[in-house]
């Protein structure tokens, strides 16, 4: 039987898998770092975000690339080669103003160092995460797409225009129309985002 897997004390470990599997292996220290850099330290400043492609020679991705990952929403993406693999940043403009760090990975990875460091940034500014509300939905293609929302709050709890997301896909594999077998893999994000009004 399948279920929505909520691993870690900030519920981030998201997929469906089953109940008898293994707990998932934390997300690398890298992803956590590129997270932050880009997307916490960096955005919503566009300017500033850019800056920093291009002073870490980041490989843009083209316009055909970029409509793809950011679904026909403007915006703009960069391929990152780090230490443990291969991530892309993007950067979709408003009115859903999002940073955005995916990559593939072969199995689930857990998500709440991610989480823990969204919540570090947002009190030390004198805010709050509220509990992560988790969703799940099949995919035209028979992918599975698992996503949680933390939502931004002031210092008096009130819900302002900005929240933090981890989304888990699960790609199945299957035959291929040349006739080779793909394997199944995760296409893990982690995203802030700001928008017009609180969700």
């Amino acid at each position: 039987m399948k279920t929505l897997a909520l691993a870690g004390s900030l519920l981030l470990a998201c997929a469906a898998v089953a109940r008898d599997a293994p707990p998932a292996a934390p997300v690398s220290g890298e992803y956590v770092r590129l997270f932050a850099a880009y997307c916490l330290k960096s955005f919503p400043d566009d300017a500033a975000l850019e800056a920093m492609a291009t002073r870490d020679r980041l490989t843009p991705l083209d316009e055909r690339q970029a409509r793809i990952l950011l679904r026909g929403k403007p915006g703009q993406g960069w391929l990152i080669h780090a230490a443990d693999g291969d991530y892309i940043a993007t950067l979709q403009q408003p009115p859903f103003h999002t940073c955005t760090i995916q990559r593939e990975s072969d199995q689930l990875l857990d998500g709440a160092p991610l989480a823990a460091a969204a919540k570090t940034f947002v009190e030390e500014g004198g805010h709050k995460l509220l509990p992560p509300v988790a969703s799940s939905r099949p995919l035209a293609d028979g992918s599975i797409s698992n996503a949680l929302v933390l939502q931004e709050t002031d210092g008096k709890g009130v819900s302002i225009n900005s929240a933090y997301m981890f989304i888990a896909v699960r790609h199945p594999g299957g035959l291929m129309a040349d006739g080779s077998i793909a394997n199944g893999f995760y296409d893990l994000r982690f995203v802030r985002q700001t928008f017009a009004n609180p969700i």
